[in-house]
């Protein structure tokens, strides 16, 4: 599994106390021990996530497509062009990764989102991007 990397400010006798799990080797480095402590929060959690957004999809008029991903998704230039020959607009969700083809122009991108939240990572054309986040700041 790729990870990406994020900064954590910890006091100092949470850093020490972390050094000193470390150290007597309950686990291999300090981001160990914080990918653990990330899962057994996350893990508590359990199926909160989906209903963290399922209000978002209650409010869209149903004639709209309603994507909610947990994990990775992609939209293609090929579903994108259906869509919006159809008259389509998506609202999409995801949790994890979603990439969009980098041949989707600005212009198509404005056409096939209705909205567009990203939790976590977001491959797409510089272009692509700003018209979603212009999206995001709408949603509310």
């Amino acid at each position: 599994m790729k990870t990406e990397k994020i900064s954590v400010n910890l006091s100092i006798t949470e850093l020490a106390q972390i050094d000193l799990l470390v150290e007597k080797g309950l686990f291999d480095s300090r981001s160990d021990f914080m990918r653990l402590a990330a899962r057994k929060v996350l893990d508590g959690h359990g199926t909160d996530f989906k209903q963290f957004l399922e209000p978002e999809f209650l409010k869209h008029e149903t004639q709209n497509q309603l994507t909610f991903t947990f994990g990775i998704a992609g939209i293609t230039k090929s579903v994108a062009t259906r869509f919006i020959a159809q008259n389509k607009k998506m609202h999409v969700r995801v949790i994890g990764l979603l990439t969009i083809s980098k041949n989707i122009t600005a212009d198509e991108a404005r056409q096939l989102f209705a909205s567009c939240k990203v939790y976590g990572k977001l491959i797409a054309s510089d272009e692509v991007k700003a018209i979603l986040q212009e999206l995001e700041e709408n949603i509310s």
